[in-house]
């Protein structure tokens, strides 16, 4: 699969999306305001102004005290400019972890590894309610990432870096339990270090070192449990999982990421 028609069938998920959006919206508005139907608790479309459900993603805040879990995978595939003809889809272990420290604020932290190499983050989100089916949270994760390959007499190679990722969330409720979430994120580089043999190479540099946007759903699986599924675009001249690559592109590209996870 080249990266046109994985653009080609980005664009076409997020237009479905957005055309379901536009549909049910216009639904509402052509019912005059005293015909519109009136949902019991009982009824899936129901939505409390004030109901949590199970999310990772979605800008609601846990309860104060409250923790969330999730535990899935990140697949990421390769641009064609490091690997040519070659697409692999590297797959990372992903964990989330979250707590409530007050209404609407909360504390994240993520691990994201394939053994060699890991991903650890930490954060702060505030979640704000706009409507009965809106919400919205700024937020700010710093992360670190290290990684280590070593084949005897062969290779010897370290890396670790620190990034941040300014984040802006924005989520839309369907229905009592669908959850549709849209976050885009600045990408930051504040440390880069890598070693090959005796070979040192470190960069201090703070600057934007690229863009990311994430569309995630979130809703119910079987037997009460919650799965979150959603595609995540990077783009950008760095990946951290790509490190050993040693890439000599001074220039944006293009890193398609499908996410799946169990909530716990």
């Amino acid at each position: 699969m080249n990266v046109q028609s994985i653009r080609i069938q980005f664009c076409a998920w997020i237009l479905c999306l957005l055309l379901i959006s536009i549909s049910a919206d216009a639904q509402q508005r052509r019912l005059p305001q005293r015909s519109r139907r009136v949902y019991t608790p009982d009824h899936p479309r129901y939505v409390q102004p004030d109901a949590r459900q199970p999310a990772i993603y979605f800008p609601q805040a846990p309860l104060p005290g409250q923790v969330r879990k999730s535990i899935g995978l990140v697949f990421t595939t390769t641009p064609p400019e490091l690997t040519e003809e070659i697409r692999v889809s590297v797959p990372a272990i992903d964990f989330h972890i979250q707590r409530g420290l007050t209404d609407h604020l909360y504390a994240i932290g993520r691990i994201q590894t394939q053994i060699v190499q890991s991903n650890v983050a930490l954060g702060l989100r505030y979640a704000a309610q706009l409507t009965d089916r809106l919400y919205i949270a700024p937020g700010f994760d710093a992360t670190g990432w290290f990684g280590a390959l070593q084949i005897k007499d062969v290779f010897n190679s370290q890396a670790y870096g620190v990034q941040t990722f300014p984040s802006l969330s924005v989520g839309y409720r369907f229905t009592r339990d669908v959850q549709f979430t849209f976050k885009t994120e600045a990408i930051m580089d504040l440390y880069y270090r890598s070693k090959v043999g005796n070979l040192a190479v470190v960069y201090d540099r703070r600057q934007v070192n690229g863009v990311a946007f994430t569309f995630m759903l979130e809703q119910p699986f079987y037997n009460k449990q919650h799965v979150l599924v959603g595609f995540r675009a990077a783009y950008s001249n760095f990946n951290w999982q790509l490190w050993s690559l040693y890439d000599t592109f001074d220039r944006n590209l293009f890193y398609p990421q499908l996410l799946f996870g169990f909530i716990l």
